[in-house]
């Protein structure tokens, strides 16, 4: 196992963030959480902070802390293609299909060009084609504490 290298104190968002991308390609992933986390921390309101965070996080199997970042990077821009994809692809990966499909539906609907289109539409399609051969897939949404509505 690797020994763990200290994380120099950057004051500099960007450069945390490209940092960050760098360690999530190398497959450093806590790593890449952490300088991803102080990027998004210096500079809250930007998309691609939160956008890269919420993907490491995935990575890193943090669900739920990764499903709040990736609904931050929704909402600092709510017609990102990105955004939505890797939202689907969270809810995809802990067996969420109605939340999954929804997002990628969205991103079907806000894709700008022709490939960002056949991303989403095979995903959905590779989705359609998994479901029909189950004969039941549970939804976990209401097991979720975080998601509880009070009543």
């Amino acid at each position: 196992m690797d020994a763990k290298r200290p994380t120099p104190i950057i004051r500099d968002a960007h450069a945390l963030l490209v940092r960050g991308i760098e360690e999530l390609e190398r497959n450093h992933v806590e790593e890449a959480v952490g300088l991803l986390r102080q990027s998004a921390e210096l500079q809250p309101d930007s998309f691609y902070a939160h956008l890269a965070l919420g993907v490491a996080l995935t990575r890193a199997l943090r669900i739920s802390e990764a499903e709040q970042v990736l609904e931050t990077a929704i909402r600092l821009e709510p017609a990102s293609f990105w955004a939505h994809l890797r939202m689907a692809q969270l809810y995809q990966r802990i067996g969420v299909i109605t939340r999954a499909e929804q997002e990628l539906q969205i991103a079907l609907d806000v894709a700008e060009s022709s490939e960002e289109r056949k991303i989403a539409r095979d995903l959905l399609d590779a989705e359609r084609r998994r479901d029909a051969r189950r004969v039941w897939r549970p939804d976990f949404t209401r097991l979720w504490p975080w998601k509880r509505r009070e009543r």
